[in-house]
């Protein structure tokens, strides 16, 4: 039987006829088909021996490795130019001094010779919202600041802690700290400048129980010595037990004797919680209340002394 066949004949061998195997027109190709892969699959294993590389791939010599390794000398058009100068120079490097100055930066803040003076401190649970009274000597003057806020142009505060404040002095741009030796919160009020110069109970003239009298040029005498008048009393925010920290006015923790919070009826242990029936519950709110002492003529203080509600009122004359 020949191997090329029509398809008609192909076809004719598929189909079985009667009393002979199924697809019996088929088997000779199946064979054909085996026989060659075998013949194939023999051919490579004989052969392939002879395909392998005999010889192992030549090594690179120290001349090809030679040419890899660059020298300084064909950078040195690169060094002379300095693509991130205009002027084409490279800058000198920093020197141990310059550089010495970069660390001190970020180092631990030290104690600050600037001419400020930390009065007192409140402090918050919230940073932000933490105070602190700081004198500035060169200026004659005493304000409030917050953590952010600058004195002047001398420095930027960073933080605000109990007796310390630490800030950034804007010259040196070093961290540095000015602190005070007692343990205070916040301490306002009025008290005779000098000792010597003042005597006790001659400044305020008393009324009634809660009512007193004090001349302008006394009040004046007073208000212009901030630094002095901060330290003869020390006063601490009136905290409601339970409310997160809210502020319910100043307590009185001390008053020194013969001082003109003794002439104008305080008592330690009083509590200041409004000013013309104003609620105060901030620091805010209480250095605005010293500083109405300067312009008004008459002053309502809301005190709270042992449990009770009382009305202290001052006429300036």
């Amino acid at each position: 039987m020949g191997l090329k066949l029509t398809s008609s004949q192909w076809l004719k061998n598929i189909k079985s006829p009667m009393g002979r195997p199924p697809l019996e027109g088929i088997y000779i190709y199946i064979l054909c088909f085996l026989i060659g892969y075998s013949i194939a699959d023999l051919s490579i294993l004989k052969y392939r021996p002879e395909m392998l590389p005999r010889k192992a791939p030549p090594t690179k010599t120290e001349n090809q490795m030679a040419r890899n390794n660059v020298t300084a000398i064909e950078y040195r058009s690169v060094l002379q130019r300095n693509i991130f100068s205009d002027d084409g120079k490279i800058p000198p490097p920093l020197s141990a001094g310059e550089k010495g100055q970069e660390e001190q930066i970020d180092a631990p803040a030290v104690l600050s010779k600037l001419p400020l003076k930390l009065m007192g401190t409140i402090v918050h649970l919230n940073p932000k919202k933490s105070i602190a009274t700081i004198n500035n000597s060169g200026r004659n003057e005493t304000n409030s600041f917050r953590v952010g806020e600058r004195i002047d142009s001398l420095a930027e505060i960073t933080k605000i802690e109990r007796r310390k404040v630490t800030f950034r002095n804007l010259s040196s741009r070093r961290l540095e700290y000015i602190e005070i030796p007692e343990e205070d919160t916040i301490r306002f009020g009025l008290t005779s400048p000098k000792k010597e110069t003042t005597t006790a109970g001659t400044d305020v003239k008393k009324d009634g129980e809660f009512r007193f009298r004090i001349s302008r040029d006394d009040l004046n005498k007073y208000t212009n010595d901030l630094p002095t008048i901060i330290t003869q009393a020390r006063m601490v925010p009136n905290i409601i037990p339970g409310s997160g920290g809210k502020i319910d006015g100043f307590r009185f923790v001390s008053i020194q004797p013969d001082s003109i919070f003794t002439q104008l009826g305080f008592k330690p242990g009083d509590i200041i919680k409004g000013v013309n029936d104003e609620p105060v519950t901030s620091p805010t709110q209480a250095m605005e209340m010293y500083q109405a002492l300067k312009s008004t003529d008459s002053l309502s203080l809301n005190v709270n002394r042992n449990g009770r509600d009382e009305t202290f009122d001052y006429t300036i004359e």
